[in-house]
């Protein structure tokens, strides 16, 4: 196959309401869950011969981290800059081993962790740990025209959490969070190397049920972003065949394609979507736009007009979560050192709130709902990709 600079290329279908739930079953079976799910009370999991568990807590929870994988640091599949998390202060590592000796980690993030509640974190972490070491090491699928490959896991970073705080005119404190995480796998081609990143991003706010009295909060927009960093465009760029994705869409049907469906067949890889995390879709819509920052090398997500539609108008879709899985995939060409791809992630997440607040002006009285909007902060993070590791011998 001749290679060309390609626009970058996004996988799959976005699903809604039900079907977005359906797809769950899918994505725990990969240990992503696009929404926080209780977990039963289990005991913590003996690690086995192949996956080793590491737990750090406190304020040097990143720096002792980095200490302990120094020792691996030329035998992962994937690295992270953990500087990148200096106010992390929980994290958890799980090394699993794979047969070539090279080690596939899941990095897993917390931040604002109080010490009584490291034992909670740790118990989370084993949990995702477990999930992580029973994923198959390798799985068999095709993309567009391309013949069917085996692809290999080579890492996972667990959802990283950003939060922030709504004071409202009665005192009440509310929060809003942006979650972001992301998996990782590989396959060989004849030139050069394809990756498959599958990230898990999440805007939270509280149900309907959990609002304090006359407030409201919903999200109203999400946006993911994904940038080459590898120096040479002509080694290391986004895209599979010719395709590039559609421009934009909308969800008025509760299942509906996003982007350019390129034929997929990835068998135990999780596809694109993105969604509500609710039992059912009656009027919730949404619109997406994809929007190509740098030709081949920077392309960003955006879902906006997140909304409630009712008989005669829309309005916010008050309490509900918006999750969003973009898939994208870099090709990197053999001749790049240890063929590598260096990736940024990002992700934002903003929110509108409303509150109902009477107006008196003499003897007339209005209920007022001035509506406010407030972002939690950004994720980013760099992700370093290394599939020369697997194939050592």
């Amino acid at each position: 196959m001749k290679w060309k600079p390609l626009f970058a290329v996004l996988l799959g279908l976005l699903v809604v309401g039900s079907v977005v739930l359906a797809e769950v079953r899918g994505y725990e079976e990969v240990g992503v869950s696009p929404s926080p799910q209780k977990e039963p009370s289990l005991p913590l999991p003996v690690p086995g011969d192949n996956v080793a568990l590491k737990t750090f807590s406190g304020k040097s929870s990143t720096q002792m981290a980095e200490q302990f994988l120094q020792k691996y640091w030329d035998r992962l599949t994937l690295r992270i800059n953990l500087e990148e998390f200096s106010n992390a202060t929980f994290v958890g590592i799980a090394l699993r081993r794979l047969p070539s000796g090279a080690y596939a980690p899941l990095y897993y993030l917390g931040y604002d962790v109080k010490a009584s509640d490291v034992e909670v974190m740790t118990k989370s972490f084993y949990i995702e740990a477990r999930k992580f070491g029973k994923l198959p090491l390798k799985v068999r699928g095709a993309l567009a025209d391309e013949p069917p490959r085996e692809w290999t896991s080579i890492g996972r970073i667990s959802t990283v959490t950003t939060s922030e705080e709504i004071t409202t005119r009665e005192g009440h404190k509310v929060h809003v969070y942006n979650k972001l995480g992301a998996d990782f796998w590989v396959a060989e081609a004849r030139m050069g190397y394809y990756y498959y990143v599958y990230m898990s991003h999440e805007a939270k706010v509280p149900s309907e049920r959990d609002f304090p009295k006359n407030f409201r909060v919903a999200v109203k927009e999400v946006r993911e972003r994904a940038t080459i960093l590898n120096p040479s465009p002509e080694q290391a760029y986004f895209g599979v065949g010719s395709f590039r994705p559609e421009g934009s869409g909308s969800s008025s049907e509760p299942t509906v394609t996003w982007g350019l469906n390129i034929g997929i067949d990835a068998k135990g890889l999780p596809s694109a979507a993105a969604g509500f995390s609710e039992t059912y879709t009656k009027g919730l819509i949404f619109k997406w736009y994809t929007d190509d920052i740098d030709a081949n090398r920077d392309i960003e997500f955006q879902f906006y007009d997140l909304k409630k539609k009712g008989l005669l108008s829309s309005s916010p879709a008050w309490g509900k979560i918006f999750v969003a899985h973009p898939v994208v995939v870099p090709f990197v060409k053999k001749g790049t050192p240890f063929h590598m791809i260096e990736l940024k992630l990002r992700g934002e997440a903003e929110f509108v709130y409303e509150e109902d607040v009477i107006i008196c002006l003499g003897y007339n009285c209005w209920v007022s709902h001035p509506r406010h909007t407030v972002q939690a902060p950004p994720i980013e993070f760099t992700v370093e990709m290394y599939p020369w590791f697997i194939n050592r011998r």
